[in-house]
Order: structure tokens, then C-alpha cells, then sequence
């Protein structure tokens, strides 16, 4: 498989899970590409990047690259010459989302950023994987009418027509926190399998949900292109409900399960550096999941909160927010808020829910980032900002506190991407005629190459 716009690699580390090897990733941040190199390529990470591994590094914009040159510098899966089109497995990828966000202060269809999913679907043209996977926020959805999406879609119905017959695409705007990601993060995601394949084996579709939620889809095709069947309702007592015939979905992770196990911090506290986990506990599934691989604990430190801020966060109790601190040390600006407004800011988590969207730095007066803990009166880690996008601990941040948390805000949650692979994976097995068996690991050398 092939990743642009990787990033820290959440999208490929689902489908690494599921036994498929990376073969080429691209990004315009150069810090990101060493990221997916050291946490993807065991060669690469030996010398700490000074040499290059099995996996072709890809610096730079998406707008400069060649699909052709990336095809002639990976061998072909024959074993004798390079990659040719229509041999790679999967291309995955997700296009910036910030011109696309509601949440963007700066939303608009100018936004450069917006068109970049064109040079994606240049290089699908070009490479003819059999699946590609494509991910962004649902406000590409909506965003003008939903041109863009629109765009996206006619773009991909004309392409490989002659030889292929083109791609049968599947979409959904799915919760993360449907497939075991202790996070509420809704994501569009499109999938689209060749048509020589899928006359094959059939289409790809989009993975059904495993675990309820109580996060509203408040968004154009928050209903329609929802499965709003996992999405329940508060009872009075607080106990969360579901229409009898899905009591079989699971509940959500909660924050506590996600994170409770992890040394406590001072504000500022930590050290990017490996660490003892401490004391052994009774560890949840999630938590054993997530330590799985891993004997250490990396990226545990968290960034500081300064006066004022240390003072109003005393005043915040857990699952509060910005209503519970005295009006005089509230911001100039949320001194005129209503109190029905803005209710994430300065959001403190509470252990047994889920935690909240997971921005690109922890700043309180934007979402609801202080840990839960009174005893610890702080904002969390990045390896705490990991596991609510799911990532196993083995998975570590490079670069300085600020790039790290970037790198995990801005990346697809593993669990999220995996459930998308495992209906990858079937489809591609039976292509091939191997026996599929979802819960065994693949050899690499058996591995599905990406």
C-alpha cells in the first residue's frame, strides 16, 4: 500500500494491524514523513533516519509528485522489475481539513488546501490500486453546497474506465468512537474498489459500528450519511439508551479506560523519553490493547499551564467547564458568553464518558483537554492525546512537544482506519484466493502490500 498526506500514519497503522505493509508515504512536512519512517520502517529507524529503508520517504507536496517515478523506484510484487499500474493493493490518504472544517476560523472555498485532492486523485489514476481509501472531515460534505465533494466523486467515476471499468466508491460519515476509539471524531471516509476486482469479489463497504455513542451529528448528512442507529439518547437518570433491537453494539470507551493507567503528572510534567509504566493494576481491555508490543511508556509529558490559567482550572470540576469559574477570572471575551455557549472551553474530562474531538494542541479555551484527576491539575500528555486516537503505545511522537501533539491531533484514529482494512483485507484475500482469517497476523512476506 502507498499513503499521501500521511502524517504520523493513523490510516496505515490501522492497516498495518491487519498485515499490510507500507511501500511509499508522501507529506508536505518533512518531520511527518520521519515519523511514519521511524514508527513503519525498521531499517530506517536502526540508524535513526540517517539511512534509508524498505520504505520510499516522500518529502514534499503532493502538487510535485510523479506518479510514474514513484511506481519506477518500487519493485513490482513479481519479484523482477518495478511497480507497474493496476499492482498496488491500496492507495490510502487524507487531504488537508482545515479549509473544509466547520470548526475552521478561516472556512472558505478558497482555501488552497481545498484542492488538493485532486492531486490525489491524479496519482490514483495513475496507479490504479485495486482499493483506495480517502478520509476527511464531513465538512467537505457541505462546505459551498458540497461541490467539492461532488467534484471528488465525478473525478473518480471517469477514471481507469477503459481498462477497469473504473471504481464502485462506498462512503459514510463515520464516529471513531463506533469502533472502540475512546474519542468522539466523525470522519468521512470513502472507499473505492476497482471494478475488475469488485465484479470479483464485490465492493468493499463501509464497516458497521461495534459501539454506541451518545454524540449527536449535528452537520449536514449528520442523519442521512450517519448510522444514526448507533447514536442513543440520555435517559433522566443519566444512563445512556438504545432502541432495543441494537442493544447487541457495545458501550463506548470511556476516558477512564483509556487512560487511568498512566502515571500521574504536574502541570508541565514529564519527559518525552521512554519511562517505566509504574505500578502494575488491573489494566482495561483497551489498556492492554494498547500497552500490547510496548515495554516503556514514550511521549508521557504534558504542556504547561500558566497564570491565569492555573487559577481558573481549580475551579473547574470534573465533566465541567468554563461555567464554574468565577466571572472575574473568566477572559474578557467570555465574560459576555452565554452560559448555553461554548460549553467544550475549558472542559475538564470526565473519567466515565468520552473525551471530545482532539484538536492539534491542548489549549483549554478551545476544547475540554484538562485531565479528570483533581489531584492533577493539568492539561493531558501526548501519549494520554494518543491513546484517545487509539494509538498503541509503541507508536512514538518525534519532535518537540508542540509538533507532537500536532502530529496526533491531525492523524485518523488506527482503530477507525483498522475496521475500514479488515473489509479491505476480505475482499482483497478472496481476490487473491487466500484463506482469510481476520483474527490471525499476516507473515510480512504474506502481507498485502500497500
Amino acid at each position: 500500500m502507498g499513503e499521501l498526506f500521511c502524517g504520523v500514519g493513523g490510516l496505515s497503522r490501522g492497516f498495518h494491524n491487519q498485515g499490510f505493509v507500507a511501500r511509499f508515504a508522501n507529506d508536505i512536512w518533512e518531520l511527518a514523513v520521519h515519523n511514519f519512517l521511524m514508527n513503519f520502517d525498521e531499517k530506517y529507524a536502526k540508524t535513526g533516519g540517517k539511512k534509508t529503508g524498505d520504505i520510499l520517504g516522500l518529502p514534499g507536496s503532493v502538487e510535485g509528485l510523479d506518479a510514474a517515478e514513484i511506481m519506477r523506484q518500487l519493485r513490482s510484487p513479481r519479484g523482477t522489475g518495478s511497480l507497474v499500474s493496476g499492482e498496488l493493493d491500496a492507495l490510502l490518504g487524507g487531504p488537508p481539513c482545515q479549509g473544509f472544517s466547520v470548526n475552521s476560523h478561516i472556512r472558505n472555498g478558497d482555501d488552497p488546501r481545498n484542492s488538493l485532492f485532486r492531486h490525489y486523485v491524479r496519482i490514483l489514476k495513475e496507479i490504479a490500486p485495486k482499493v483506495f481509501v480517502l478520509e476527511n472531515v464531513p465538512g467537505m460534505f457541505s462546505l459551498e453546497g458540497g461541490r467539492f465533494f461532488d467534484e471528488l466523486l465525478a473525478e473518480i467515476g471517469t477514471l481507469n474506465s477503459s481498462k477497469y471499468g473504473g471504481y464502485e466508491t462506498r462512503f459514510k460519515i463515520l464516529n471513531a468512537a463506533h469502533y472502540g476509539v475512546p474519542q468522539e471524531r466523525f470522519r468521512l471516509v470513502l472507499i473505492g474498489t476497482r471494478r475488475d476486482v469488485a465484479d470479483e469479489v464485490g465492493t468493499v463497504e463501509v464497516p458497521e459500528p461495534v459501539h454506541f455513542s451518545l454524540a449527536r451529528a449535528h452537520f449536514k448528512g449528520g442523519r442521512t450519511h450517519t448510522f444514526h442507529y448507533a447514536i442513543g439518547h440520555q435517559r433522566i437518570d443519566s444512563t445512556p439508551a438504545l432502541p432495543l433491537q441494537f442493544t447487541s453494539l457495545l458501550p463506548p470507551i470511556s476516558v477512564e479506560e483509556a487512560i487511568g493507567d498512566l502515571p500521574p503528572l504536574t502541570n508541565g510534567g514529564g519527559v518525552e523519553d521512554a519511562v517505566a509504566y509504574g505500578p502494575s493494576r488491573r489494566l482495561s481491555d483497551f489498556q492492554k490493547r494498547m500497552r500490547t508490543g510496548s515495554k516503556v511508556l514514550t511521549n508521557h509529558w504534558a504542556r504547561s499551564l500558566f497564570p491565569p490559567n492555573t487559577e481558573r482550572v481549580k475551579h473547574i470540576p470534573e465533566g465541567g467547564d468554563w461555567r464554574s469559574i468565577p466571572h472575574e477570572l473568566l477572559p474578557a471575551g467570555m465574560q459576555r458568553a452565554l452560559r448555553k455557549d461554548h460549553t467544550t472551553r475549558y472542559g475538564r474530562l470526565s473519567r466515565d464518558q468520552l473525551a471530545g474531538t482532539l484538536l492539534t494542541k491542548p489549549d483549554p479555551h478551545w476544547g475540554t483537554f484538562i485531565h479528570y484527576d483533581l489531584n492533577q491539575q493539568r492539561l493531558i500528555s501526548v501519549r494520554e492525546a494518543a491513546r484517545f486516537q487509539s494509538f498503541p503505545d509503541s507508536h512514538t511522537f518525534y519532535g518537540g512537544q508542540v509538533d507532537q501533539y500536532r502530529l496526533c491531533g491531525n492523524a485518523v484514529p488506527p482503530l477507525l482506519a483498522e475496521a475500514v482494512a479488515v473489509n479491505v483485507k476480505k475482499k482483497l484475500d478472496a481476490y487473491y484466493g487466500r484463506t482469510t482469517d481476520i483474527e490471525s497476523q499476516v507473515e510480512p512476506q504474506m502481507a498485502v502490500n500497500l
